[in-house]
């Protein structure tokens, strides 16, 4: 398996492939708005329910970078103080806009508000209505993901791909198997209870999040299946002509979006992944791409608040392509608030925060004086000068790494 000191090559697809994942997201609000045409008795806005795989998305690879960028210098505790300078700032920000664009009252919100900003706010029923930051339940499913993270990842790395494969399967067996029992044992109209215990229970999407550490974790230890990145994007629309068909037949529920894309999710991640490993050019680590990936979390959280603030300006009409525009508008608003929201208060107070916390090991104290040889002869002494430059030139006196996360992988970088 590669060494952790090993500097592991960067993965920037990924990060453009972020932002497509935060627009599906997007797409899937949208859509419970406004209304596209239908074209051959097929209503196109049947397609844009499944943008909520997006967050699926988020999980698999959010699991994929930290497994691929781990070092074992960095200690838990320096570890979730880094987390939590990532996603607190812009969590806490896109609350403040969506309590304005909401016009929420204190009374109604002040509690799903305190949930949200402790990141506790999945392991409780949902609202009934928009309060606080409706978007951000994730994140609270994510903070369960990095507290567990410091114990999982260790021996997972010791494991051969066959138990890597084992435990992938196993997962993603139980996940649909939970999701068919939700389905089948709880009455439709109770779809709180729904969003309460699978689409936002974090025990259960932790098999996402898994199923990233373990790619990664194969990845390392030298797994290279060819994959060609065109060909697992396919895997995308293609699941979801075969879920909309589905669904279609009665074959499953139309809640099946997030779970019936993993396999897809995981594959895109793994081949975009592989194709940078290998040098080989990609449209995805592109600048504007990129760019818009490092934006992407700001916009995951303040497109819902975008879309309710524009509402009255920009009123979405009858089922015709004029929404389209709307769209566009809502598309544009939100970008350029994401990108004043990472510029001015994301990424400077992640800064900030990360240096708050001691990352410095205190100097060791100095070795006593060693004694006086007594004096010997001059052959001796050049033979033993001799053995001092040896020692000095060998292995192991100026590799000590003083400061933790000082050899982290040039790879780094975070996924919401």
């Amino acid at each position: 398996m590669t060494s952790a000191k090993e500097r592991m090559p960067r993965v920037e697809s990924l990060t453009g492939l972020r932002w497509f994942a935060a627009f599906a997201v997007f797409l899937f609000h949208a859509n419970q708005i406004i209304s596209l045409p239908t074209v051959y008795g097929i209503k196109l806005g049947d397609f844009f329910r499944f943008g909520d795989a997006g967050v699926t998305f988020f999980y698999v690879l959010s699991g994929f970078v930290l497994t691929w960028s781990f070092s074992p210098k960095v200690n838990t505790s320096t570890f979730y103080w880094r987390r939590f300078a990532r996603v607190w700032p812009a969590l806490l920000v896109s609350t403040i806009i969506a309590w304005v664009s909401l016009n929420q009252v204190w009374e109604h919100s002040w509690k799903r508000t305190l949930l949200s900003l402790s990141l506790t706010e999945s392991w409780f029923r949902p609202a009934d209505f928009l309060v606080a930051n409706p978007v951000a339940w994730s994140v609270s499913c994510e903070a369960f993901f990095y507290l567990l993270f410091p114990f999982v990842i260790r021996p997972l790395l010791r494991l051969r791909l066959p138990a890597l494969a084992i435990i992938a399967a196993a997962g993603l067996f139980i996940e649909w198997a939970y999701w068919f029992f939700v389905q089948d044992l709880i009455d439709p109209k109770q779809y709180w209870i729904q969003l309460s215990w699978f689409l936002r229970f974090p025990p259960i999407r932790f098999i996402e999040f898994l199923l990233g550490m373990i790619a990664a974790a194969a990845l390392l230890r030298g797994w290279r299946p060819r994959i060609n990145l065109w060909l697992a994007l396919s895997t995308v629309p293609a699941s979801v002509l075969l879920l909309w068909w589905g669904t279609e037949q009665r074959w499953w529920g139309a809640h099946w979006s997030q779970q019936g894309l993993v396999p897809a999710c995981v594959v895109v991640v793994l081949a975009a992944a592989i194709r940078d490993v290998s040098g080989r050019p990609s449209i995805f680590r592109s600048k504007p791409l990129v760019a818009l990936g490092a934006w992407s979390y700001a916009f995951y959280l303040v497109h819902l608040s975008v879309i309710h603030w524009l509402m009255g300006p920009v009123t979405p009409s009858a089922a015709t392509w004029a929404n389209l525009k709307v769209l566009l508008i809502w598309t544009v608003m939100g970008i350029a608030l994401a990108w004043a929201c990472y510029r001015w208060v994301e990424h400077p107070v992640e800064r900030f925060l990360r240096n708050l916390y001691p990352r410095r090991v205190p100097p060791a104290p100095p070795a006593p004086p060693a004694p006086q040889a007594p004096e010997e002869p001059q052959e001796l002494a050049a033979v033993s000068e001799q053995r001092t430059e040896v020692v000095l030139a060998g292995h192991g006196v100026l590799t000590e790494e003083i400061e933790p996360g000082l050899y982290r992988s040039t790879g780094s970088f975070d996924v919401r």
